[in-house]
């Protein structure tokens, strides 16, 4: 009789697919209505979701615009303050009939009591994982109420701060897995709040669910692809599955066991002729879609949707014979990395939009860049952000959560991050677009150089220092190494800090010694390290942006509001030093508030060209800032508006695929070139000079020059004396134009031999013509004589393709200013000032 029943079992564990009751799960967001208040007091107030508590208080009208004037004093009340969120929602008989029902929140915002139907299912003390339950048994199917109490994240980690025994540097906000952005940066408010950011969902299912899925290549050839997909799953059935691996009509077929409990397996799969994932201005940024199958017999399990790009990348850091190199590599091939450093979009993240995502990355796309680092303090973006990496061919060095700090190390800590590393790690894994995963911010360099070890006795340094170790030399290496699919890690950013002659020599480099230390641009030219992974410099944002936060007679520079909106202790008096330096000081603070654009992008343009100069040596330029998270005076080269300051135009022009790179050595004008494209570039060097009254000086044509992807040359050099003729350097520009032989410009650079404050601006007038075109309106602009930094501004919504530009004596310039306003009088709509006006 046991043999008997034993056969019937075994029989019922491969039932064919008509006698089985698993489908596929159900994975539903809850939209509802949501309501919140201040724990314990007052009446619910309606709120909109996703949520911070900032802008639930916002839209109800309890506080007034965090982002005008000084409101941000006025508002620190919030984060020492509990707050409760809740929602009633029903569940369908489809869902309340599956086996499991569970309750999953990505994105809570960060100390979370989570009561369903007064049953507490969840508590939450990190804002960077996933948090899940069992609610099955707690919901029914109609009038669910959900309701989560909010802890002050300040109030909540004072305790383990107090018990600590020390002050970590970086302070309370190290021991929260919260983004430490919140906690106030020299370039961002203090909004240490709560929310929801992402919608809770509820997923249903039966016998079996699909955890994860990562499709990667195992070998590439030019012939063919061979792709392992890793998956893990949960069951609670033993039965065979048939696991079907799709591409468009193409599949491929496998049998397999399920296991009861987590399991772990793969299943391999052949693309032929394959198409890289290359980055931006290295090829085309291809992706394949796949989907897996999970069938019992006609009955799907479950399905998983991948989208992938098929490459290798590397960091490669190799003894040579002036340090050790440092480079990426995609798909064997050396990347010179454009790009810029990218904070958070919004203070309050609920607040971010994918169309501004998508305006953003854009945004980087036009100026010609492959990479964005995404910075330790910051957050883990959302999926759309890496998505759309993934479609424009953009690198992204992805920091761990951990920034200009030591944090605790602790059993209870560490458990934590390693949880959070996990699961961000696989998360993010399937994405092309990632490059790099770094420890952390700056940590190594202050522990070694700004003097935090000086608080500490002997005994406290050692374990402060054990536990920086465990966390970023031992366990988030380890999960990089084990869950990344090869994508490699780097401890800390910068490797060295600019006080160590090493710095310059071998890994990445965070260069301040301009800026905070008050050494002047040239110091860019002098002090290249093989990667710049951070520098930079501020101005203030676009005139509206300014005007979007402040009252007029609030806009001057010592202003409250104005410093308000500078978070930089001497932010705006080394904008003014360094402005006395290479400019006339402006007649006004509107006139500052345009030339401290004009001196940002020069400077940066300094060290932009001197990095691609010294290609290969320097393989790397990731400037400070992209972008701001509330409008400020910074290092970004886009305001939180999405205006382009002046930096980013010239960033456009810097970051060109073939660009040219003037200098001047002893009394030589030399013109090196640098070249990202593929192979090799045929071109023709015109130099000319001109005085700035329209005098033609000198011209000199070289012919067939070319230019290699592996690096800088020298293509062009003549005596300054002979480019001028004899002119004085004031009164002079010299035009530096790379074309091909069929007249194709490939990259146009305006030169001059002295600093703009010493430059003999004529006094012109820049006639404008404005005309309506299908995208918006082109302004046609000329000027009898040199019309330098000529900036257009409108009174309509939208961007103009060009900004910030010189026009030289006679020459017309056409702009496209693209918008979706109709303008009842165009000419009156645009206004244009040039540099000498500001005198």
């Amino acid at each position: 009789m046991r043999l008997v029943i034993l056969s019937i079992l075994t029989l019922l564990a491969y039932m064919p697919a008509e006698t089985q009751t698993t489908a596929a799960p159900i994975r539903q967001p809850i939209r509802t209505a949501w309501e919140f208040r201040q724990a314990h007091t007052g009446t619910w107030k309606a709120t909109t979701m996703p949520v911070s508590v900032h802008t639930a208080l916002l839209q109800s009208g309890q506080i007034e615009d965090p982002f005008y004037g000084a409101n941000e004093e006025k508002l620190q009340w919030i984060e020492r303050e509990d707050w409760e969120f809740q929602c009633t929602f029903d569940v369908d008989e489809q869902t309340l009939a599956r086996k499991h029902v569970e309750l999953v929140f990505r994105g809570l915002d960060t100390y979370a009591h989570v009561f369903l139907n007064d049953s507490l299912v969840l508590e939450t003390d990190n804002m960077f994982r996933t948090w899940q339950a069992e609610v099955k048994r707690h919901l029914k199917p109609t009038g669910n109420r959900l309701h989560i109490y909010f802890e002050s994240p300040v109030k909540k980690a004072e305790p383990d701060w107090q018990a600590l025994g020390y002050e970590l540097p970086g302070g309370i906000r190290t021991m929260t897995r919260k983004a430490q952005f919140h906690y106030g940066w020299d370039w961002g408010p203090r909004f240490a709040g709560c929310g929801i950011l992402k919608l809770p969902e509820l997923l249903a299912w039966d016998d079996f669910i699909l955890e994860n899925v990562f499709v990667t290549p195992q070998r590439v050839s030019a012939e063919e692809a061979v792709l392992v997909a890793r998956f893990r799953y949960r069951s609670e059935i033993e039965a065979k599955v048939n696991i079907a691996f799709r591409d468009g009509k193409r599949k491929s077929l496998e049998d397999r066991i399920l296991q009861i409990g987590t399991h772990e397996d793969s299943i391999t799969y052949t693309v032929n002729n394959p198409r890289l994932w290359w980055c931006a201005g290295m090829g085309e940024p291809n992706l394949y879609d796949f989907s897996i199958d999970f069938k019992n017999g006609y009955n799907l399990l479950d399905r998983s949707e991948i989208r992938m790009g098929i490459r290798t990348v590397e960091l490669v850091t190799e003894p040579d014979t002036f340090g050790k190199s440092f480079y990426f590599k995609l798909n064997g091939k050396p990347v010179f990395a454009k790009g810029a450093n990218y904070i958070p979009q919004d203070i309050f993240q609920d607040r971010v939009t994918g169309a501004q995502y998508k305006r953003l990355l854009d945004d980087a796309v036009a100026a010609n860049m492959n990479m964005l680092r995404v910075w330790g303090g910051g957050i883990y973006e959302d999926d759309l952000f890496y998505q759309l990496c993934d479609a424009r061919g953009i690198l992204v060095w992805q920091d761990f959560m951990y920034a200009c700090a030591m944090y605790p190390g602790n059993g209870r800590f560490l458990k934590n991050a390693a949880a959070e590393a996990y699961e961000q790690i696989e998360r993010l894994r399937q994405h092309p677009c990632i490059a790099l995963w770094c420890g952390n911010n700056e940590n190594n360099e202050a522990w070694h150089h700004w003097g935090w070890q000086m608080q500490f006795n002997e005994a406290q340094r050692n374990q402060v220092w054990r536990d920086y170790q465990i966390l970023f030399n031992d366990l988030l290496p380890t999960y990089v190494d084990n869950y990344a699919g090869g994508v490699p890690y780097w401890e800390s950013s910068p490797q060295f800090g600019r006080g160590n002659p090493r710095s310059t020599k071998e890994g990445d480099s965070h260069y301040w010694g301009v800026w905070h230390d008050e050494e002047p641009f040239d110091m860019f030219n002098k002090r290249v390290p093989r990667f710049m992974s951070e520098y930079g410099f501020q101005s203030f944002p676009d005139w509206a942006t300014i005007e979007s936060f402040s009252k007029p007679e609030e806009r001057v520079l010592d202003s409250k509001v104005m410093l308000t909106h500078q978070k930089h202790p001497r932010g705006n008096a080394l904008i003014a030093e360094y402005l006395k330096r290479d400019f006339r000081v402006p007649k006004n603070f509107e006139d500052f508030v345009y030339v401290s654009q004009l001196l940002q992008a020069e400077g940066m343009r300094t060290g932009i060209e001197a990095h691609r100069r010294n290609k290969p040596y320097c393989m790397g330029t990731l400037y400070w800032q992209l972008n701001d998270v509330w409008p400020v005076a910074s290092w970004s080269s886009i305001d939180y508006h999405g205006r382009w300051k002046a930096l980013h135009y010239y960033t456009r022009d810097a970051y060109s695929p073939v660009v040219a790179l003037p200098c001047v050595e002893d009394d030589i004008l030399k013109v090196y070139v640098s070249s990202d494209l593929p192979t090799d570039t045929t071109f023709n060097v015109q130099v000319r000079a001109f005085s700035l009254e329209g005098k033609k000086l000198s011209e000199e044509l070289e012919m067939n020059m070319f230019a290699g992807p592996d690096t800088a040359r020298m293509v062009w050099q003549g005596y300054l004396k002979t480019v001028l003729a004899g002119h004085k350097e004031e009164d002079a520009v010299v035009e530096i134009v790379f074309k091909t032989a069929g007249d194709t410009v490939l990259n146009r650079r305006l030169f001059y031999l002295v600093p703009p404050k010493k430059l003999a601006l004529p006094r012109t007038e820049v006639r404008v013509l404005v005309n309506p075109v299908n995208e918006g309106y082109e302004i046609t602009l000329h000027s009898p004589k040199l019309a330098k930094n000529v900036y257009l501004r409108s009174t309509a919504d939208g961007r103009f393709s060009d900004n910030y530009f010189d026009l030289l004596p006679g020459e017309r310039r056409t702009v496209l200013f693209k918008t979706e306003q109709i303008l009842d009088d165009p000419k009156a709509a645009f206004s244009v000032k040039h540099l000498q006006q500001t005198y």
